[in-house]
């Protein structure tokens, strides 16, 4: 592993303050933003190295890892005043791991090849425990080459790193894996609030479908949450929204039809009209239980 290379963190949140851990604990000097000063004090006791805007973590590393909620605050990031395009570095990379329209992504690897910088989109699925156990899934898009020199930074990140091909289909991969993870979650609430009027044991079902060819991730990590009412977010129910808008604008572009996605995010959308959009993503159940006057729980 080529610790040599200084590596610059932009986000520290749910996501980005373990991940930014884990680099350090693995040898490697982080220098770090984030919009809350509390974040940088927390990774600054980990051992890294506070900065007052992105430009000066640019300035300061080899490799930036931005790690933010949406499209907007990607380009913020970047390309905005104090943004890493001020202080990045001929030769360097920025990664971006956060989960974004594929445009977006490809608009700022254009503005860092200008400045003789270059760009990966890789995205991560794993949600906060993937992130605090370096158990990531993640999706990287961009110059092969490029992805051989950062490949042992990822790895420090996640147990499974998978390249997908040019700039762009990191980001495009992840939002097609959303879908696919969403819909699975859409089923397990449907089921449950079904299986709960009809008076089944919800405990008993969860248990029996995970032996079937209904089983799935979500079914086995979310479904007894929902039945327990445990609603902590692992993933915010308002990023599942945000990643849902994402999606469905990415196939209109492409002229792909996506009515499901379409649902799904109107149905985040009520999650997010009733106050809940900091739940976990799972709470999409509620939305079926108030339409079903019925609660699926032990």
């Amino acid at each position: 592993m080529n610790q040599t290379e200084k590596i610059g963190f932009v986000g520290l949140g749910i996501m980005g303050q373990p991940m930014s851990g884990h680099l350090m604990a693995a040898g490697y000097e982080v220098a770090v933003y984030d919009l809350r000063r509390e974040a940088m004090e927390i990774a600054a006791e980990h051992g890294a190295t506070p900065c007052a805007s992105p430009a000066e973590v640019a300035t300061l590393s080899d490799i930036i890892i931005t790690m933010v909620p949406d499209s907007p605050d990607v380009e913020a990031v970047i390309s905005g005043d104090g943004g890493i395009l001020s202080g990045v570095q001929r030769g360097s990379v920025v990664i971006d791991m956060s989960t974004v329209e594929p445009a977006t992504g490809q608009r700022m690897a254009d503005l860092l090849s200008e400045k003789g910088a270059d760009m990966l989109d890789a995205p991560v699925t794993g949600g906060a425990v993937g992130a605090q156990n370096a158990s990531l899934s993640i999706f990287v898009g961009g110059d092969e080459a490029v992805f051989a020199r950062c490949r042992p930074i990822l790895d420090v990140l996640g147990a499974s790193v998978m390249y997908m091909g040019r700039g762009g289909m990191g980001h495009t991969a992840k939002l097609a894996n959303q879908i696919l993870g969403v819909t699975a979650m859409l089923g397990v609430s449907e089921a449950f609030v079904l299986a709960k009027k009809a008076g089944l044991d919800l405990e008993a079902f969860c248990e029996a479908a995970t032996q079937g060819a209904g089983d799935s991730w979500h079914l086995r990590t979310l479904g007894p949450k929902i039945i327990a009412g445990d609603f902590d977010p692992g993933f915010m129910a308002k990023h599942m929204r945000k990643d849902m808008r994402l999606a469905a604008q990415t196939a209109i572009s492409l002229d792909s039809p996506a009515p499901v996605t379409a649902l799904i995010g109107q149905l985040y959308g009520a999650l997010m009209a009733a106050g809940l959009g900091e739940e976990g993503h799972h709470a999409i159940v509620k939305v079926i239980e108030q339409m079903a006057d019925a609660e699926a729980r032990a």
